[in-house]
């Protein structure tokens, strides 16, 4: 039984806002940033915001490009060369694209993350 259009209305509202924040940004390419590359480059919001576009594609060009950018980090080259770093390659770089140095995007808290400095 409903109550009143009114209120109907209000949950809809609420409820497409908080699903809304989810579709902010790619919630699992940033976990998977998170773990696997969050140890040494923490954030990935902050992370992705140190190149712009241009520099992000030339980063991921090929898999040399990376490989020799962490060759003296044994840990960086086998989060690298993981089955779940290829799997969500493309993925990664689309995060790092649309939050990089110049895409104007700036986070609030959410259950992810919530504003911490580097």
């Amino acid at each position: 039984m409903m109550k009143s259009p009114l209120s109907l209305m209000l949950f809809l509202i609420l409820f497409g806002n908080t699903l809304s924040a989810a579709e902010r940004y790619d919630v699992k390419s940033f976990r998977v940033i998170t773990k696997l590359c969050g140890k040494c480059h923490g954030i990935p919001f902050h992370f992705a915001k140190q190149k712009d576009e241009d520099e992000w594609d030339e980063y991921f060009e090929d898999d040399q490009n990376l490989l020799q950018l962490h060759q003296k980090e044994p840990e960086a080259l086998s989060n690298l060369k993981s089955k779940k770093f290829k799997y969500y390659r493309k993925n990664i770089l689309k995060f790092f694209i649309d939050n990089s140095k110049y895409a104007g995007k700036v986070h609030g808290c959410d259950a992810n993350f919530c504003g911490a400095h580097y």
